[in-house]
């Protein structure tokens, strides 16, 4: 594939996830991050769906209900830094 999207992540002593994303591309649009992330977030719910002892719909219960977390709390991504 000629395009990318990389994760990486670190989880600190104090308990919280770093993520830094990084691509290949000079610059990519947002709206194009998000449909790759939730392209990939689809099929990561359905493998673990098929592979775990969850349904799909538990396992996208459970997705919804952490970003509902996340958003609600006020400190989520108070540290956000965006690079370009």
């Amino acid at each position: 594939m000629e395009n990318y999207i990389k994760i990486g992540y670190e989880v600190r002593e104090d308990g919280r996830m770093y993520l830094d994303l990084g691509t290949n591309k000079k610059s990519i649009e947002y709206s194009e991050t998000l449909s790759v992330l939730s392209g990939a977030l689809a099929m990561a719910i359905r493998i673990a769906g098929e592979k775990s002892n969850q349904t799909e719909g538990e396992v996208m219960r459970s997705v919804v209900t952490y970003l509902e977390s996340e958003f609600i709390n006020p400190d989520s991504f108070k540290d956000l830094e965006v690079k370009r």
